[in-house]
């Protein structure tokens, strides 16, 4: 059976909203969604306590390396094709080299790490979010919940007694 309901409620208190995460998780449901009116730390350990690490360290490292081959690559043409005998250098005088690896290390690690950050993030997030409510950003924190037709009176009964100030239902597609 599709989640096709949408539990919305609207707490007014952080610590309500941080026990009914806290009980959504304990209950198995990992499709919520929080939103709050303010950056808060206790908010997002109580969403993330237990998620795994995002992945985009490595799409660095793998940009970073790909940087520095890059560089070794380019430079290392470039001295062949083109050579410039200079006070009995050698052709591939790699710590000369050293100062274009780095650049080129941290710009192509920056640029896909960004474009990583973009992608885990969802980023632009062309989906329609029917769960959002103006007033989750004019002072009231809001928890929504995914969940099939049968769970979502469970699901309205558990966050109504966590502290909701209101709880609706809702039939999405």
């Amino acid at each position: 059976m599709s989640k096709n309901h949408v539990v919305i409620a609207h707490y007014k208190y952080l610590d309500d909203i941080v026990a009914a995460i806290a009980a959504m998780k304990a209950r198995g449901v990992k499709d919520f969604r929080t939103f709050s009116p303010f950056p808060s730390h206790e908010l997002e350990e109580a969403v993330y306590a237990d998620a795994p690490r995002s992945p985009v360290r490595f799409f660095t490292l793998i940009g970073a390396l790909t940087g520095c081959l890059a560089a070794v690559l380019m430079t290392s043409f470039m001295s062949v094709d083109y050579p410039l005998r200079v006070s009995a250098k050698p052709l591939l005088s790699y710590p000369a080299f050293s100062v274009i690896m780095f650049e080129c290390t941290v710009l192509f690690g920056g640029i896909v790490t960004l474009l990583a950050m973009f992608h885990f993030s969802r980023i632009p997030n062309v989906a329609f979010w029917a769960d959002y409510r103006p007033n989750f950003s004019e002072g009231t924190f809001g928890l929504t919940v995914r969940a099939t037709e049968g769970d979502a009176k469970a699901i309205q009964a558990e966050l109504e007694k966590s502290g909701a100030q209101r709880v609706e239902v809702e039939y999405v597609r």
